[in-house]
């Protein structure tokens, strides 16, 4: 498994529900401490806005509330969350290069999970109260995408045979490995198709487990007109801890997917060569330099940063 990016795809494995809900803060900030760079960090805010309004179209009274929670939201990230994601990076390279063992490599995926924590929270505070002032037609239409987004997820993971589910997640992690280490070797290419072979690919649970979110966040927006500020701490539960509604078997998937990620790549760093580990080296500190490079506007969350 590629040594930097697993724990973010581990991430987004759990968060399949939260990416039907809002795709752009799931997606774009949850990709953001592994490609942010690559889509213009400084372009979020309105990639996430515009994201927003695709799956829940707003009248303008909202949009104007949109603009500054968004910005709000981004300015947050920048001056909180990147400078972890270096500090977490600096450390992932030196344990990968030195000898990363599992409990180690737990650590780094619980610090990882975290921060999608840590993002789904902020998100639900700034966004969730969007939510709450929707009309009975928005709320429609957005259930109607969220439908949309579960026939896709049945075609990408509950239709295709698991041979090639398992194919194109080996193809997947070989690439990735190979833009941080270099070219693989035998051993590594064999470690990469084990892995593969053994992810617990619960579909159908997964499926269900996304139903079960959507009917709670449903029954949530329903008493939205009740009390404003029961529902927006409902909301930030669901974001946050989606967990907490999915079936037993995608839960159990989860951790068995975990528990075999750290093995695999405590594997894969025992068997990197002096070649792999200068190349890992400088990938590490590319990325480190164009995050730490970013200019986070000033704003209340980067003056607090500073003092």
């Amino acid at each position: 498994m590629s040594p930097l990016r697993p724990p973010m795809n581990l991430f987004r494995f759990r968060v399949h529900a939260l990416k039907a809900m809002l795709p752009a803060l799931a997606v774009a900030l949850a990709l953001a401490g592994c490609s942010f760079v690559q889509m213009g960090y400084n372009q979020l805010d309105r990639l996430i806005a515009w994201r927003l309004d695709d799956y829940l179209p707003m009248y303008s009274a909202q949009r104007a509330e949109v603009e500054p929670a968004v910005t709000r939201l981004v300015d947050w990230h920048c001056a909180t969350q990147l400078p972890a994601y270096s500090a977490w990076l600096r450390t992932v390279d030196a344990d990968m290069r030195a000898g990363l063992s599992v409990a180690r490599a737990n650590v780094h995926i619980d610090q990882a999970l975290g921060f999608g924590h840590d993002i789904a929270r902020r998100a639900a505070r700034e966004v969730g109260p969007l939510m709450v002032g929707a009309t009975p037609a928005q709320i429609e239409t957005f259930n109607k995408r969220m439908k949309k987004s579960n026939r896709d997820y049945v075609e990408d993971w509950v239709e295709p045979p698991r041979d090639e589910l398992v194919r194109e997640r080996a193809k997947r992690m070989k690439k990735r490995s190979e833009a941080w280490l270099g070219k693989l070797t035998p051993a590594q290419l064999a470690l990469i198709d084990d892995w593969a072979r053994d992810v617990r690919s619960n579909g159908e649970d997964g499926m269900e487990s996304r139903r079960r979110w959507q009917t709670a966040l449903a029954d949530v927006l329903a008493r939205r007109n009740a009390d404003r500020g029961a529902v927006i701490s409902d909301l930030e539960t669901l974001f946050v801890s989606p967990g907490n509604v999915f079936t037993p078997g995608y839960s159990a998937a989860f951790d068995a997917n975990r528990a075999r990620a750290a093995e695999a790549l405590s594997a894969l760093s025992a068997s990197l060569t002096p070649t792999q580990r200068k190349h890992l080296q400088r990938e590490a500190a590319s990325l480190i330099a164009d995050i730490e490079q970013i200019a986070c506007r000033r704003s209340e969350f980067s003056l607090q940063a500073r003092s």
